[in-house]
């Protein structure tokens, strides 16, 4: 993946795994998406690609905070001192 800038992943309501390994939801997703642009595999392939790299970034995942507005304080508190 090209460096552009800072990513910090923030997995809202979901498991990490399941965006890296592309199951559930995700499977759905792509299946679409390979539908609608089936004329460019190319691109579909660079989204999963980028999706799994990401995915595979240390990150913030909601289900692991009490609540919203501490994953968000959190998250802000390391923006800052970074």
């Amino acid at each position: 993946m090209k460096a552009r800038g800072t990513v910090l992943p923030i997995f809202y309501d979901v498991d990490p795994s399941d965006v890296r390994k592309q199951t559930e939801s995700y499977r759905e997703a792509f299946a679409n998406h390979e539908e609608r642009f089936r004329n460019d595999e190319e691109k579909v392939q660079r989204w999963r690609y980028a999706l799994t790299e990401v995915a595979s970034f240390s990150g913030w995942n909601s289900k692991e905070w009490y609540t919203y507005t501490l994953l968000f304080l959190s998250l802000s508190i390391s923006l800052i001192y970074k």
